[in-house]
């Protein structure tokens, strides 16, 4: 029986070790001697702490103490302790890890302590390797996540004056006749054209309209509240969305403070630039229930400022149109 013993003790694929009451070792078995290239004939009858030198350590020496005198039994992980046992190449120390179990073995009246080595070194590697694949996984999606909401944000908006552009002025300007209809509130939208814009496009260059369309787009959303719309509709054109206004005069003063903010000079290039600016307005629910039509009879009424000089507001009138 003890030889099958030692034969099974030699096949399996873990570090064992038996120490006595004096920890001197009773028991090394192969894998032990191919991994320190420390063979039984070293190694049994010596204290373990002189062969293996972290048994030295007060921690190790305590549980050990543990198992021999009170038969307790202790794990400790490879994750936080690393190694246990010294491989006969010690350069591969570091990247090595080992789980170690210690517990009671009681026969004829004695009590030894089973020190038992696991070798986890190629378990945590593939452990590491599925949480790099995982971490690259989940920064690639974040990335696309981001692309996602980059290519939506460019999508909606203008990318010379980052404005709502007339896409997403569509959807928010129903969102606001929807909600200005469940309230019973007055809704206007604005279309503002500058005046006389390609002039300044063909004497000074598109970089010199660009930066001018830039100075414009702040301007304009100074002028209005964080609950309004501005947006760009493409060239010198755009729309403002005034929601819950109660009079038709609160539109008149919005419009009337745009221009006033227009007779202050854009700063281009360094260069003081004067331009003015026509607008025309068409009011939910008076004029119409539809968006689009709102915003075509809006650019209906700019027209008629544009014909009455430039430079001033006009509402929409079905009768004058």
């Amino acid at each position: 029986m003890d030889s099958l013993f030692s034969k099974v003790l030699d096949q399996v694929d873990i570090g064992t070790i038996v120490v006595d009451q004096n920890l001197n070792i009773i028991i090394w078995n192969t894998w032990l001697e191919r991994f320190t290239h420390i063979t039984k004939k070293q190694s049994i009858g010596q204290k373990i702490q002189h062969i293996c030198p972290r048994f030295g350590e007060k921690i190790f020496y305590e549980i050990i103490q543990k198992s021999l005198n009170l038969g307790q039994k202790r794990f400790c992980s490879g994750a936080l302790h690393h190694t246990f046992i010294l491989p006969a190449n010690h350069t591969l120390h570091d990247i090595l890890r080992q789980n170690m179990q210690i517990g009671p073995v009681y026969h004829n009246e004695k009590t030894y302590a089973l020190i038992q080595i696991t070798d986890i070194t190629s378990h945590l590697n593939h452990v590491y390797q599925l949480k790099n694949v995982i971490k690259t996984l989940e920064d690639e999606n974040e990335h696309i996540k981001v692309s996602e909401r980059i290519n939506k944000h460019q999508a909606l908006h203008d990318c010379l004056t980052k404005l709502p552009n007339r896409a997403l002025l569509d959807e928010q300007l129903n969102l606001a006749i929807s909600y200005a209809q469940r309230a019973a509130k007055i809704l206007a939208v604005l279309f503002l054209d500058l005046d006389e814009f390609k002039k300044i496009n063909d004497n000074f260059g598109h970089p010199y309209g660009d930066e001018l369309l830039r100075g414009v787009s702040e301007r304009l959303q100074s002028c209005i509240r964080k609950s309004d719309l501005l947006s760009r509709l493409g060239g010198d054109e755009f729309i403002i969305v005034l929601s819950q206004i109660k009079t038709k005069q609160d539109v008149s003063n919005l419009a009337q403070k745009v221009i006033h903010a227009f007779a202050q000079p854009f700063n281009i290039f360094d260069q003081a630039v004067y331009i003015t600016i026509s607008i025309g307005i068409s009011l939910y629910p008076n004029d119409t229930l539809d968006a689009k039509d709102l915003i075509k009879n809006a650019d209906i009424a700019m027209y008629r400022s544009k014909k009455s000089g430039k430079n001033s507001f006009n509402f929409f009138d079905s009768e004058s149109n």
